[in-house]
């Protein structure tokens, strides 16, 4: 099969998955443990598309996420700070909610909520950056040492045996869609964790150009809109000013 006409005519305008949207977020305790709780549902349940032009826009802005949240609370949830928890509930609203509660805590059921627990949205958050990382490693040729992979001098192909075990987990199913023809279909995701990871692994599958972006100024992960895109969206907008800034520097160092 030639995977670039694959990703091209399928994958990138089909990622879907089922969301919960609610106007408010807030963090309640529940039987010991931490959630995010949506109230004031916007909606029902609705069935999210994500097509070519926003393909990467959930994995860009999670990834973002994941940068600004305290260090260390992976495998830590007590270290979330309110900040923390206020950027989460934000997030939320700009895009819905993530995850849903399930295994033994499952709130809906006991307690008629709907949210999710918020020590498996950060473990599986940093599964999806760690993935990052390693892309990075290998797809970018990353040199900055903030990269754990990098500051740690571990070879491509280590980084390549741990991105194929970490993207061996995806679930992803098949729906067909017969409201356009010819018939296409959508890849079903559990949730918009997953689709992020998804849109991750297509990234891996391309081999003319990349969605996601490295900001070379503030090093902040974007999505691309144009294939030479090199800038955040926040610091094209300061691009003038950090330009003249640089120029008035220079200027002061020849005197």
């Amino acid at each position: 099969m030639n995977t670039d006409l694959f990703v091209d005519a399928h994958p990138t305008q089909c990622f879907s998955c089922i969301v919960n949207n609610c106007s408010e977020y807030k963090s309640e305790v529940i039987d010991n443990q931490l959630f995010i709780v949506g109230t004031k549902p916007k909606e029902d349940k609705k069935l999210c598309t994500f097509k070519r032009t926003d393909r990467t826009n959930i994995l860009s802005s999670l990834l973002l996420l994941y940068e600004q949240l305290t260090d260390g609370v992976y495998g830590h949830p007590e270290k979330l700070t309110g900040a923390d928890i206020e950027r989460i509930c934000k997030w939320c609203i700009a895009y819905g909610m993530p995850a849903e509660a399930s295994g033994d805590a499952d709130i809906w059921m006991k307690y008629g909520k709907v949210g999710f627990l918020a020590s498996s949205f950060v473990n599986r958050l940093h599964d999806i950056y760690t993935c990052y990382l390693l892309w990075r490693k290998v797809y970018l040729h990353d040199t900055d040492i903030r990269n754990f992979y990098v500051e740690k001098n571990i070879s491509d192909e280590q980084c390549i045996e741990f991105l194929k075990f970490h993207m061996m987990q995806l679930n992803i199913k098949l729906a067909p869609d017969f409201s356009v023809s010819p018939p296409t279909f959508f890849l079903m995701c559990d949730d918009l964790l997953e689709v992020a990871k998804a849109q991750l692994f297509f990234e891996c599958m391309s081999t003319d150009s990349y969605s996601v972006g490295v900001c070379v100024a503030c090093g902040a992960p974007f999505p691309k809109k144009r294939k030479n895109n090199t800038l955040c969206e926040a610091c094209q907008k300061t691009k003038y000013q950090r330009t003249r800034e640089k120029q008035r520097m220079l200027k002061s160092s020849e005197q």
